[in-house]
């Protein structure tokens, strides 16, 4: 059963790479903290396995999905999995959306 989602989150983390937009970027990831108007994601660097984390602002139009169903920010827990499709807007990036992949079962970190 780990093994099918496990195979269903890439598949979706694939998916939606393939839909990028244009000056849109995709953070992929764990969450590692959430505050009212931002979320920090650990991500993993293609090639080299290197761990950093990014912070995404959340502003008043930023759409949420869990599991492909509408959800709210209240909705995102540390430990679940992200794809956010955000743009650059300054020296910050912007969340448009927050999709978020929560696997049942899965231990949360504490």
């Amino acid at each position: 059963m780990k093994r099918v989602l496990a195979l269903l989150f890439a598949i979706a983390l694939v998916t939606a790479g393939a839909l990028a937009h244009g000056n849109q970027e995709h953070v992929m990831g764990v969450v590692t903290k959430i505050s009212d108007n931002s979320i920090t994601v650990e991500t993993t660097a293609k090639g080299t396995g290197e761990k950093t984390t990014t912070t995404v602002v959340i502003v008043a139009d930023t759409k949420f999905t869990k599991n492909d169903s509408p959800a709210t920010l209240k909705d995102l827990k540390v430990g679940d999995r992200v794809v956010i499709h955000a743009a650059k807007k300054g020296d910050q990036l912007e969340a448009h959306m927050v999709r978020i992949w929560a696997l049942k079962g899965a231990a949360r970190p504490h």
